[in-house]
């Protein structure tokens, strides 16, 4: 059964593969779509809805269209991948909970770490919003006085800038911590000890993540239809520079670490998402709320990274905030089955 499960996490690589290679190619098709109806819809009164999305795909860059590519990608072969591993190997047996979510003639296992229900769940999910925010908005806050941010005050735009970044920071929390944590590290952990595990899925986060395009991320002709590989490889040849290697690639190894260790150490997705969403409100409230210093670059790599690359600020706050999850957890998981 070990052997079967391992060959389900080489299957969870090759659908991350697929799916980012399949972004990349759907990204120019969006990008002509999406701009030809911005233009169809210029000066029309049409559906709210579409009028809506046309204003979108007319402000878009090229690399918003290849992570909405990657996004349908990952969609589209969801429902084939989940066959894939689950179909025609056996019987279903036993009562646990996965019982009524697999397919007929699913297989099951006692092997790795099923989600439990948590009764301390809520509690567990505010905390570490409370916690990641609290952290990370402070240390935001005294980079001002250092000279390297500004702030500014939206007035009565506030309330709905606070309202719309929760909304988005959570919507992509649960979604994120659904598919890494709840998903593919609940595979990797049926496949190996607890510590190959969480490391193995700090990596699985941080290579997908860091292969996410900046918004302003330029890709040659974006209607060349190889305009998504070309920008795919561009994001790929970063990796190659330690400045990248540091400064975004560890810091979301690091951020990974934290939330799978969250997950396995209360055996819930409560936490791993009160601190997800914590860290992209906070993250996100700063972005609009901040610019840095003209002449400081250094302030850009501390604080205002985009999309979802991180500076060494947030990630500094999310590590403290692990930290403290440690603490106030209590001995709900025997750590020492983390050691070889």
């Amino acid at each position: 059964m070990r052997h079967e499960a391992r060959g389900d996490m080489i299957k969870v690589w090759l659908y991350a593969a697929a799916s980012v290679a399949l972004g990349a190619w759907l990204a120019p098709v969006l990008h002509n779509a999406g701009k030809a109806l911005a233009e169809v819809s210029a000066g029309k009164t049409t559906n709210g809805l579409i009028e809506w999305l046309a204003l979108r795909c007319g402000a878009a860059e090229f690399a918003e269209f290849q992570v909405a590519g990657m996004v349908l990608a990952a969609a589209a072969l969801f429902l084939p991948w989940m066959e894939w591993i689950h179909a025609k190997r056996g019987e279903v047996s036993g009562t646990g909970p996965w019982k009524f979510r697999l397919p007929g003639g699913a297989r099951t296992t006692d092997l790795g770490q099923a989600l439990k229900r948590n009764l301390e769940g809520p509690w567990h999910a505010c905390s570490g919003f409370m916690v990641v925010t609290g952290l990370v908005l402070s240390l935001g806050v005294a980079l001002v006085p250092a000279g390297y941010f500004t702030m500014r005050h939206p007035g009565a735009a506030m309330i709905p800038l606070v309202a719309s970044t929760l909304a988005w920071a959570l919507a992509g929390a649960v979604l994120m911590e659904i598919a890494f944590r709840g998903i593919a590290m609940g595979i990797f952990l049926r496949a190996m000890r607890p510590a190959a595990a969480l490391g193995m899925s700090a990596v699985f986060f941080a290579v997908l993540l860091s292969l996410v395009p900046d918004r302003d991320a330029l890709a040659g002709d974006p209607e060349d239809s190889a305009a998504g590989f070309r920008l795919l490889g561009e994001m790929a040849l970063r990796f190659a520079d330690w400045r990248h290697v540091f400064g975004s690639f560890a810091p979301l190894l690091a951020l990974g670490a934290v939330l799978a260790f969250a997950r396995w150490r209360t055996a819930s997705l409560w936490l791993p998402v009160g601190l997800h969403t914590g860290w992209r409100f906070s993250k996100g409230l700063l972005d609009e709320l901040s610019a840095p210093v003209s002449g400081n670059a250094g302030g850009e790599t501390l604080l205002n990274g985009v999309l979802l690359q991180q500076g060494i600020v947030p990630l500094a706050a999310i590590v403290a905030a692990g930290m403290l999850a440690r603490h106030f957890l209590g001995d709900q998981h025997d750590e020492s089955a983390l050691r070889p």
